[in-house]
């Protein structure tokens, strides 16, 4: 049997790839905050149990030797992140699920099968309504369109965290609680993290789809799952499709039919002849004519792009301090890179010139 259909929104959500440094970053912190330490936290806590405590181990270190394989080597073991992180959201559910078995068992000494039954039953409903959750939404295309290492958090939101963090632990202090009450709260807390961990558990489709296609994959990131010395340098370009007036539907199937598999992963920007700096365009390409719709192809200063994001960060945190930076704002500086006429390197109006050239030039 070949590969089941799968839809162009389908496609986009998982062909939304994090750089291998970002990856190899972000998983050890997540083993090393989500596993080792609040994985674990429910064992610190009262009498110790030898049997819960080696149900909650065992996981914890192959999930640990695995992400040590990871970060040593993420190029190439791209591919296996998808898995990684799939396999770390079920982990750390169990453990959290584990956790409350020990809490509800030893520290609060309820007997009986129930309230173990109760708890495996919701654990497996949570991990399977997550999945076909995250499924159904890949289906629809509901993927993150802008960079996925961005930090919109709010600085009002971060000291809300810091004080949160800090008051919780005076909070016996404050109030009369009991050890059963303090006891209740953890509780719910672990419930609480085993629900937030496992959005995460869509990365299962995204590692599927990729093994199930992919020379997909490879046509458009040629380098994808190779050692870094084997990488090749690739410029990233953009798309400026001008025209005096609104495309017709005839001509967004010919550019869809003709450059559609590149057009869903550029920066693609379609403006009014008056919208467009042609004057900055024909200091590039002096007397270059302009027809009824023609393409000006950008390269992307990612140098450029990054320093103007930092300055751009400088400027505004104080100004959305209380709500976050929001998107608009980075793509406004995207646009002005993305798209600045100094960076053209082809003028045309024949997509087959457009689409030969990017075959060329990107991956």
């Amino acid at each position: 049997m070949g590969n089941p259909k799968i839809s162009d929104k389908e496609m986009l959500a998982y062909l939304r790839f994090r750089t291998p440094e970002e990856n190899q970053v972000g998983i050890f912190f997540l083993v090393l905050i989500i596993i080792d330490f609040l994985g674990f936290f429910p064992y610190m806590i009262g009498p110790f149990s030898r049997p819960f405590l080696i149900a909650a181990l065992v996981p914890a270190i192959v999930l640990n030797l695995w992400m040590i394989v990871y970060v040593v080597a993420p190029y190439k073991l791209e591919k296996a992140y998808y898995l990684l992180v799939g396999v770390f959201s079920i982990v750390s559910a169990y453990l959290y699920w584990l956790g409350s078995e020990k809490i509800i068992y030893i520290n609060l000494g309820v007997e009986g099968y129930a309230a173990f039954i109760v708890g495996l039953f919701i654990l497996i409903l949570l991990i399977t309504f997550f999945y076909f959750y995250t499924r159904y939404q890949s289906r629809k295309g509901k993927y993150t369109r802008s960079k996925q290492n961005r930090q919109h958090r709010s600085g009002f939101g971060i000291l809300v965290t810091i004080v949160f963090i800090l008051g919780s632990s005076q909070l016996g202090n404050i109030i009369n609680t009991t050890k059963v009450m303090d006891l209740y709260v953890i509780l719910g807390m672990l419930c609480l993290l085993s629900f937030f961990m496992l959005i995460m558990i869509g990365s299962l489709h995204q590692y599927r789809f990729i093994h199930n296609h992919l020379p997909t994959v490879r046509k458009l990131y040629p380098d994808f799952g190779k050692r870094k010395k084997d990488r090749k340098v690739y410029h990233h370009y953009s798309l400026a499709v001008i025209k005096e007036d609104e495309l017709t539907e005839e001509e967004m199937k010919t550019m869809t039919d003709e450059l559609g598999e590149f057009i869903s992963f550029l920066p693609v920007k379609k403006v009014a002849v008056d919208g467009f700096d042609q004057e900055g365009l024909l200091d590039v390409f002096p007397g270059g004519g302009c027809g009824p719709l023609w393409i000006a192809v950008m390269r992307v200063n990612q140098e450029h792009l990054d320093e103007d994001i930092k300055k751009m960060v400088r400027t505004k945190r104080w100004k959305y301090f209380f709500k976050g930076i929001p998107e608009e704002e980075y793509e406004k500086v995207e646009d002005v890179v993305h798209f600045d006429p100094k960076e053209a390197v082809l003028q045309s109006g024949d997509l087959s010139e457009v689409r030969a050239f990017l075959q060329k030039k990107m991956r």
